[in-house]
């Protein structure tokens, strides 16, 4: 088998492989249909990772923990791309994500130590403005963007992962 260069899924070589009818080479099925792992359907692929839309509501800390439970952590949205994937996703649910301003207010931060201020935002205006002094988790609200709200307000969350080797 041979590594196959495919623009919107990139796959590892392969041990085993399969005729894949009507494409002219032998490539794995698996990853072609499952690419976060044939036991993770409820993962979706996008540009390189693998996401978990959850379908339980809870705080943004339980939400941290059960994405660390499952090897992932809350998702970083640090393009215009990725912002797309979600929005669409998520159709105007509230899904926190792994932004927080709970070590120091206004100086938000991403949990795997991503540059905030140098990287990809969409606040919903007037966000985030700390109403009632305790708002210092993110998640996605109407039409994908971004608000700010208190850690134990429950939203769905949003998990993500490397594409597994």
């Amino acid at each position: 088998c041979f590594t196959i260069s495919w623009p919107a899924l990139p796959l590892p070589t392969c041990l085993v492989c399969e005729e894949e009818e009507g494409l002219g080479f032998r490539a794995p099925v698996r990853e072609l249909v499952f690419p976060c792992g044939p036991e993770a359907r409820e993962w979706e692929y996008f540009d390189g990772k693998c996401y978990y839309f959850s379908i339980d509501r809870m705080s943004w800390y339980k939400a941290k923990t059960q994405c660390e439970e499952m090897h992932s952590r809350l998702a970083i949205i640090n393009s215009f791309a990725k912002q797309n994937f979600v929005m669409f996703r998520t159709r105007n649910e509230r899904f926190w994500i792994g932004l927080t301003d709970g070590n120091s207010e206004g100086e938000w931060e991403w949990i795997d130590g991503t540059d905030y201020k140098s990287t990809f935002t969409f606040w919903k205006e007037g966000e985030p403005n700390n109403s009632g002094n305790n708002e210092d988790c993110a998640h996605v609200w109407t039409s994908g963007q971004w608000n700010d709200v208190y850690c134990t307000f429950e939203c769905y969350y949003l998990c993500e992962k490397p594409v597994p080797n």
